[in-house]
């Protein structure tokens, strides 16, 4: 009997030290989303407070590339797939066909997918020709992928005319649709 006990006490040990892991889900990113908040953060040498905008608000910033240099809050918009990312819905046809201004076909954005495993969603990294004709790679972390909701932080941009200041934005974005 003490045998039986002693080895149930040792089985209790071992695998009551064992370190249980929770992994994430899948990233879920497919569906149609409107930004609807944009923290806005300098990172520099003298602390500069954050920038919050909500609805309604307008964040421009001519050093960054278009459509991102100038977003109305709730009325930013951005569709993804499995493999292609649209941005900034012009209208809608009167067949209810949703028209963007980047990301059409045949000119689609493929995105990739950076970094996701179970402990990490990784980053979403696509590269886009703008309206001028530059090109821009977007890099955003995918800091949580909620039902509803996706958040996604930029890696950040340095400005020189801002005396070497890093910004980095912070998108909160809500689903829509699919």
């Amino acid at each position: 009997m003490k045998r039986i006990v002693g080895i149930l006490m040792f089985l209790v040990l071992i695998t009551g030290c064992e370190k249980y892991v929770v992994e994430k889900s899948d990233i879920t990113l497919s569906g149609k989303y409107v930004l609807s908040k944009l923290n806005v953060a300098n990172v520099d040498q003298n602390q500069t407070p954050d920038s919050l905008y909500l609805l309604g608000s307008t964040y421009v910033n001519h050093n960054l590339p278009k459509p991102f240099d100038s977003i109305v809050i709730d009325d930013f918009y951005l569709h993804m797939d499995y493999s292609t990312i649209r941005l900034n819905l012009l209208g809608v046809t009167p067949t209810g066909k949703d028209i963007w201004e980047y990301g059409n076909s045949p000119n689609e954005i493929f995105y990739n997918i950076l970094g996701n495993n179970s402990y990490n969603n990784g980053f979403i990294q696509f590269t886009y020709v703008t309206s001028t004709g530059n090109s821009a790679t977007m890099t955003f972390l995918i800091e949580d992928d909620g039902f509803e909701s996706l958040q996604l932080k930029s890696s950040g941009a340095w400005f020189e005319s801002e005396m070497g200041q890093k910004q980095v934005m912070t998108l909160g974005l809500t689903r829509v649709g699919p």
